[in-house]
């Protein structure tokens, strides 16, 4: 290799789950960026790591973002972090007794980060920055400014709508941006002036695995493209970092933890149940997320008739999967997502239905609500949800219980003889074949039971969905 000469990998993963899906703010241009750099530099405290107090000033105070979508990118940032299962056990549980917002505040005072990484995880922001030109010609072409190979024209629009996934749209995001990366990492002294090459200016060396691909830290993912049917993945996805859902349709999705984040995109009439750091759903219609996550869930631009749930299920080994990737039962924040649009951060909260913002999603009702089983038998200590239920979906279950107790005490105590019993069970098998067209089950029940099986439910089984 020449002496002058650089090789460059760029690394999927904070493409992948640290920028967000959205036209970011213009505060987090080159120009602010640049004055960032130079204004951590000189402040003691925040170079070479930033704290959160420090960071919350620049961007609440110099760069006016709301306090939520400061700490949504210092969060994000520090998800792709490298920290050991035990680690984030200990931070969950440092957050967990935190009762109040000022305790909160002081339990984040003590995080930091690079902050140098930071600045880049900051500007690749920009990848899904919207070019007028762009949306009005097309991509320039050929481009003057980097020559790599043009990918198909399905390729093409694929990486236009969702960039995020492309590796290719990544290259050339590094390719063509290259002078002004290189511009905010220049060392302290060093800036170029005007008519000086940048190759003339010297760069720290340790933060280049922030920008290129690590070899010995392959991105571990899974990205499922379903149509119809059962998805369960469980014990698959125990070392998964991440999963994406694109373009699912009338699909019950099952996953198990998930270490950093759950992507669901333009997903339709979908249901899906997880334990993640992170749910992030966009442009996504008539989906269910049952989820457990110690991070609001992400609502992005273009969902409509969104419901979030509580975390429903469990299986045997759960509990054992949750810890080998860091995550605990609480905080669990499932109820308390954030919108983010092209205005900015909006601050949503389900006691305002009113709000024509607040109109993509909802939360489920208490009465919607069924307990869900994974029919599977496997090894493990795990025999209930983990954390438990909130407290009116577990009202609704023992008051779904109830009723079912009522009715076989009911039937028990109508002595029905031999002829009655074999007409009652008919006419009962009927009314349910009846519901489940009506409510649309049959179709999901037909694809994940062989025609000769039934289902058979214990006498003092609780209300539950089938699958």
């Amino acid at each position: 290799m020449e002496e002058d000469s650089v090789s460059i990998w760029p690394r999927m993963e904070p493409f992948l789950l640290g920028a967000l899906q959205v036209a970011p703010s213009s505060k987090l241009g080159l120009h602010y960026l640049r004055k960032m750099a130079t204004y951590v530099r000189t402040r003691e405290g925040s170079f070479p790591m930033l704290g959160w107090p420090m960071w919350r000033h620049i961007a609440c105070g110099k760069l006016q973002l709301p306090d939520d979508l400061a700490w949504l990118y210092f969060e994000t940032f520090d998800l792709l972090q490298g920290h050991t299962a035990e680690e984030r056990l200990e931070w969950a549980e440092c957050l967990s007794q935190c009762s109040s917002k000022t305790e909160l505040d002081q339990q984040r005072s003590k995080m930091s980060v690079d902050t140098l990484q930071f600045l880049l995880f900051l500007y690749i922001q920009q990848l899904n920055r919207v070019s007028l030109r762009t949306s009005l010609i097309g991509e320039e072409w050929p481009s003057h400014r980097a020559r790599s190979p043009s990918p198909s024209d399905r390729e093409s629009k694929t990486s236009s709508q969702n960039k995020n996934w492309d590796d290719q749209a990544h290259l050339s995001f590094v390719l063509n941006h290259l002078a002004e990366i290189l511009e905010l990492l220049v060392e302290p002294g060093h800036l170029p002036k005007s008519g000086q090459s940048l190759r003339d200016c010297q760069v720290s060396v340790t933060i280049i695995p922030s920008v290129c691909f690590n070899a010995h830290f392959p991105l571990n993912r899974i990205i499922i493209y379903k149509t119809g049917t059962m998805v369960l993945l469980t014990r698959v996805l125990l070392l998964r970092r991440s999963v994406s859902l694109d373009k699912c349709r009338d699909s019950l999705v099952i996953l198990g933890p998930v270490e950093t984040s759950v992507h669901i995109h333009s997903c339709q009439n979908v249901r899906i149940v997880c334990v993640a750091r992170r749910i992030i759903i966009g442009a996504s219609s008539r989906c269910t997320i049952h989820s457990l996550t110690p991070t609001r869930p992400l609502l992005l631009p273009g969902n409509s008739d969104i419901v979030l749930g509580p975390f429903h299920t469990f299986y045997p080994s759960l509990e054992d999967h949750m810890a080998s990737v860091g995550l605990a039962v609480v905080p669990n924040l499932w109820d308390q997502p954030l919108l983010l649009g092209t205005e900015g951060l909006i601050h949503s909260s389900p006691n305002t239905p009113s709000n024509p913002d607040f109109a993509c999603f909802r939360l489920l009702l208490p009465a919607e609500f069924n307990s869900l089983v994974i029919p599977f038998q496997m090894e493990g200590d795990t025999c209930e949800v983990p954390g438990g239920l909130p407290a009116p979906y577990q009202a609704t279950l023992e008051e779904k219980q109830k009723k079912i107790q009522s009715w076989q005490k009911t039937v028990m105590e109508a002595r029905l003889n031999k002829d009655q019993k074999q007409q009652f069970e008919e006419l009962v098998t009927l009314k349910f074949h009846e519901w489940l067209l009506k409510s649309g089950n049959r179709k999901e029940i037909d694809s994940l039971i062989p025609p000769q099986l039934t289902s058979v439910r214990e006498p003092n089984s609780p209300a539950v969905d089938t699958l």
